[in-house]
């Protein structure tokens, strides 16, 4: 079963209502069983796949064992402090307090994910980057220049899933990158990518420090860069 009956054949108590559970609208991705409690969270075959453990979203969970939560990798626009208030004010969650960082409550998990984040959780960050299911909130114009700098990276398989993702939105999809090309090709392809979010999109782009956004648009650069000298680099099998 595809949709929602696999669940609510059981679940019945939600048959009459089910957006009361969900919070979310009855057609959005949000109202979807699979997506909250079968997230995408597996990596295999340069991709991403849901999870065969059934679970419900937990920021305890993400800070403790690093694995991306269904809230996050929908809004790619908020942080883990936003995802347990809503948990909280929802459904009763205990809220994560003292495990929390500064970055948690002010910088979107997303980009946590992607830049401070070991091979596995930037693969999973990429690839949701990529995912555009009806109502899910992408933040597109949030992520790309933040992105741009996952074409060079030391994994091939991020590497892939990352160029594959920005060549899904609008402006990019004629990127030329190739993932396994010697490391100076791939920097000019960075470049090239940050290059065309200039002409197209920054100066449009209103600030959100979330996003890691400044005034005009400009990326916070001294941020990425602290993210990014925190990055686990621990070696990690991407089995394929």
């Amino acid at each position: 079963m595809n949709g929602n009956r696999a669940c609510l054949q059981c679940h019945d108590k939600f048959l009459a209502n089910p957006t009361a559970h969900t919070r979310h609208r009855g057609d959005s991705s949000g109202s979807a069983c699979y997506n909250c409690h079968m997230p995408y969270t597996t990596y295999g075959l340069l991709k991403t796949i849901r999870s065969h453990t059934v679970s419900s979203p937990s920021v305890a969970e993400s800070i403790e064992s690093g694995r991306p939560n269904a809230c996050n990798l929908c809004h790619l626009d908020k942080t883990l402090a936003w995802t347990g208030d809503a948990l909280a004010r929802w459904y009763g969650r205990p809220r994560v307090e003292a495990p929390l960082g500064d970055d948690d409550r002010t910088i979107a998990a997303s980009l946590l994910w992607l830049l401070r984040g070991d091979a596995g959780q930037r693969a999973i960050a990429a690839q949701a980057m990529g995912w555009e299911p009806p109502g899910a909130s992408r933040a597109q114009t949030g992520w790309r220049p933040i992105s741009r700098r996952s074409l060079t990276i030391p994994y091939d398989a991020v590497r892939f899933i990352a160029s594959r993702s920005l060549a899904t939105l609008p402006g990019f999809d004629a990127l030329s990158y190739d993932f396994v090309a010697p490391q100076a090709e791939r920097h000019q392809a960075q470049l090239r990518t940050m290059s065309l979010w200039d002409r197209t999109r920054r100066r449009s782009r209103p600030g959100n420090p979330q996003l890691l956004f400044e005034t005009e648009g400009n990326v916070n650069v001294a941020a990425v860069l602290r993210l990014l000298t925190e990055r686990n680099t621990r070696r990690v099998l991407l089995r394929e």
